[in-house]
């Protein structure tokens, strides 16, 4: 039975104390109707994130404080299909004052009448939307739980629902344990492990120390990959037959989809951040430039036998990683119109559609089929 042994535990709320997804997702539909927005494209990102930042995104011409103040009094007023989640009241009260906190993205007033309302008692620490400056997926609120607690990050354990949040609490270097629900286990892979519910957690003190045991129902975490470093003109031959591989599913596209000119040309303009597992052999690269306070990655490309293990997502945080480094703000994709599957994917990291560019493949296009580019953006 796999164990993490912890000082601290930090709940996410939604959807993990409290299951709030119809009325949340009820909501957000009911909004993105009065202001004409696609539902689906909204409420796929809205779970886990603060609901400024859905409004900034969707709908930057209105005044995002007040729509804010209106969609979480509904929210709040709504307690229809709102209920605790099962075995949340005995995890907590297990836990010694002090030694939990809870981190949500909504407001104080809505949290806390979420709190109320399943019965849970108040944390000593309740990091809201009202608290922080950036909300999931970025690290802030997770830092500043640890902070308020009295712990260093190591000492956490997170307990999320959202890819946002599983996000935000690695990057403030914490463990953390998905809950599926809200979104699927294939959502949460990048969790260190994922359970069902509380049912498969037992929470105990020993020794001045939480230890958090996971059932053996659950996904435990595997190995991604074991290194992540930049390529050199020796790799562009393995770069090519990676980026074929992966990318013959594109059978619109007459021929291959790259050559050695080709990355060789990508690699004078930016960098290949190349992911590499056991005996250092390659299973991911991603193509990554800096662009002024931007960055940008594109041609993702993953072994196909390990498509499906949630590499690509690695692979998009290192990208982030990359860029935020060297002073990024902000950054971009861009996706072909003709891979539908594709934006649902990346709105799941935070990602949204900002625009359209055309398409100059390097190959013609096979029976006269029309492309374009969809540009999508998020903050770093």
């Amino acid at each position: 039975m796999p164990a993490f042994s912890c000082s601290v535990i930090l709940f996410d709320l939604d959807g993990v104390l409290v299951d709030s997804t119809r009325s949340v997702d009820r909501q957000w539909r009911i909004w993105s109707r009065e202001h004409g927005i696609e539902e689906e494209k909204v409420v796929a990102i809205a779970h886990g994130v603060r609901t400024i930042e859905v409004i900034r995104t969707f709908a930057p011409q209105l005044d995002a404080e007040a729509e804010v103040r209106k969609l979480e009094e509904r929210e709040a007023a709504d307690h229809d299909g709102v209920v605790v989640m099962p075995g949340a009241v005995d995890a907590v009260r297990a836990i010694p004052a002090g030694r939990w906190c809870v981190v949500t993205s909504g407001t104080r007033r809505l949290a806390t009448a979420r709190l109320q309302l399943a019965g849970i008692p108040l944390p000593a620490v309740l990091i809201t939307a009202d608290d922080v400056v950036h909300g999931k997926p970025h690290p802030e609120p997770y830092l500043k739980a640890a902070e308020l607690l009295g712990f260093a990050p190591a000492e956490c354990l997170v307990i999320e629902d959202a890819f946002a949040g599983i996000r935000a609490a690695q990057g403030a270097g914490m463990k953390v344990i998905g809950f599926a629900g809200t979104y699927g286990r294939g959502d949460l892979r990048e969790a260190d492990a994922v359970v069902s519910g509380f049912a498969h957690l037992q929470v105990s003190l020993e020794k001045a120390r939480l230890q958090v045991r996971v059932g053996s129902s659950t996904v435990a975490s595997r190995e991604k990959f074991s290194t992540v470093r930049e390529a050199t003109s020796d790799d562009i031959p393995a770069i090519v037959a990676l980026t074929n591989a992966a990318f013959a599913v594109e059978k619109f596209i007459e021929g291959t989809r790259t050559d050695d000119a080709g990355v060789t040309e990508m690699m004078s303009r930016g960098v290949f951040l190349l992911g590499l597992a056991e005996a250092q052999r390659l299973v991911a690269s991603v193509y990554v430039e800096v662009r002024g306070a931007r960055g940008y990655f594109g041609m993702l490309a993953v072994d196909p036998a390990r498509q499906g293990q949630g590499i690509g997502r690695a692979m998009v945080r290192a990208a982030e990683d990359y860029c935020r480094a060297r002073g990024c703000t902000a950054m971009d994709l861009t996706t072909l119109s003709l891979r539908p599957e594709l934006p649902p994917i990346y709105r799941r990291l935070g990602y949204v559609e900002t625009g359209t560019e055309e398409f100059h493949p390097s190959r013609p296009l096979k029976n006269g089929v029309e492309c374009y580019c969809i540009v999508m953006s998020r903050e770093l």
